[in-house]
């Protein structure tokens, strides 16, 4: 798995700061517009796509962290 572009990092982040903005707006409002509450169904989509990139580059590290700990400790005790 490659990692995320820095640039797909910070589409998903300002992405995810909009949908924040929208769903508090949408919290605050207290008119009848069905707008408000359609924003907030896609900022909350947008964070949630947000979480999940972060936590798939966290998973994705931590892998590469322990794939190089294996190979590391095959070579330590294979007899050279």
């Amino acid at each position: 798995m490659k990692p995320l572009s820095p640039k797909t990092e910070d589409l998903l982040e300002t992405g995810m700061a909009d949908g924040v903005k929208a769903m508090r707006a949408y919290l605050s409002y207290e008119g009848s517009d069905k707008r408000f509450l359609e924003r907030a169904k896609v900022g909350a989509a947008l964070a949630s796509a947000w979480v999940k990139a972060r936590a798939s580059e966290s998973n994705r590290m931590q892998v590469e962290l322990i794939a190089t700990r294996v190979v590391a400790l095959d070579q330590k005790q294979l007899p050279e």
